[in-house]
């Protein structure tokens, strides 16, 4: 199975760029600031955040099971002061709640990474 991933910089609007290039665009400019991972589909180690430039230190990690709504809990993130990125995946969110994402991430110039499990054609 193929999966993609986008990234939304609020500031450059970089879009369709692989999760290896996360590191430069999106984590180097969080510095002082916290990493939201929110509902990340598998288990997390320090040692896989630290391969895409992201500290433990900094990383705050919402688990699946502590998220009723996916699409609430980024926007909430969002605008939140002490977040300056936000990594999560597409799953169980609609193309209209990722537009309104976007918007949000604008708005509050917070920078988003949404990777995407679903099959590509």
């Amino acid at each position: 199975m193929q999966t993609k991933s986008f990234i939304y910089n609020a500031n450059t609007s970089t879009q369709n760029q692989p999760l290896t290039h996360v590191d430069e665009a999106v984590i180097e400019d969080s510095h002082g600031h916290w990493t939201a991972i929110i509902a990340p589909p598998m288990t997390l180690t320090a040692a896989l955040l630290w391969q895409h430039g992201i500290s433990a230190d900094s990383a705050l990690i919402i688990h699946k099971a502590k998220v009723n709504n996916k699409f609430h809990t980024l926007l909430k993130a969002a605008q939140s002061p002490t977040i300056s990125a936000i990594v999560t995946w597409d799953d169980e969110l609609t193309a209209d709640e990722i537009f309104q994402v976007k918007a949000t991430m604008k708005a509050y110039n917070t920078k988003c990474v949404i990777q995407s499990n679903k099959r590509l054609h």
